[in-house]
């Protein structure tokens, strides 16, 4: 059912996710310069604090925040964007049938363009810059999967809960807080001795997924390719729950949203 659904569906998101993207820079003068300026203004107030107050030494600091923010903001985004997305989208569905995991989709592309975008000025800071570019940059493509999936899988289950919770959006909003600060967005991860890491790798898959993502488009490293099976494994796990209990659910949205 997931995959007939997937298909049939698939053109319908991301259709639906580029519309919504013109509509949010619709009448803005700096159109969709607004996704790059967010954490491109918020990398300069980190890079204040944290290099000028605090002395954090790191090499192309302003580049490692804004990357760091960039990576963060699809996941937070999604998550986020998916507490209420059914009851949002009540009057859409209400007329016409759409799997409810399609609009956790379309929340994803629509964040997913924006991450590229803010990828595709990092690259090129990389390259004026002159930081050396190797073949390991590659390894970006099975990272952004491996983060897809999680975000997936945690957005489905959000969208389902977000249903018959009405307190979880403030719930969510305070764990993404906390989970953004732990998720070293604008910090190194240098000062963890090697136990403290492999257990910090295992238990906050977006601090790992934003050092991994650093790792082959600042530094040259290889991924973490155990690890990040080890991270899809889970998100594929949540995936599952998260679709089987929106098609559970499909009667009861019926009840509680219409």
């Amino acid at each position: 059912m997931f995959i007939r659904d997937l298909k049939r569906y698939s053109k319908y998101a991301t259709y639906s996710a580029v519309s919504e993207l013109k509509s949010q820079v619709a009448g803005s003068y700096l159109g969709w310069m607004w996704w790059v300026l967010d954490p491109l203004l918020f990398m300069l107030v980190y890079t204040f604090v944290a290099a000028y107050i605090f002395g954090c030494e790191v090499d192309n600091f302003p580049l490692f925040v804004f990357l760091g923010l960039t990576i963060w903001n699809f996941f937070g985004s999604t998550v986020e964007g998916c507490v209420g997305i059914i009851n949002s989208y009540s009057a859409v569905t209400k007329k016409a049938y759409i799997p409810k995991f399609i609009l956790v989709l379309m929340k994803q592309f629509e964040n997913l363009i924006k991450m590229l975008i803010s990828v595709g000025i990092s690259l090129v800071t990389i390259v004026v810059v002159q930081i050396p570019v190797t073949l390991n940059l590659l390894a970006f493509i099975p990272i952004l999967i491996v983060y897809f999936v999680l975000a997936f899988g945690v957005g489905t289950i959000c969208a389902y809960l977000g249903v018959f919770v009405s307190d979880l959006s403030h719930v969510i909003s305070i764990f993404m807080r906390f989970l953004f600060y732990l998720s070293a967005v604008f910090y190194p991860l240098d000062r963890f001795g090697e136990g403290l890491l492999n257990i910090y790798n295992m238990i906050c898959p977006t601090g790992f997924i934003i050092v991994q993502f650093r790792n082959v488009m600042m530094y040259g490293f290889g991924a973490d390719y155990f690890r990040l099976f080890y991270w899809l494994v889970i998100g594929l796990i949540l995936s599952v729950v998260g679709v089987s209990l929106l098609y559970r659910g499909e009667k009861d949205f019926m009840k509680v949203v219409f």
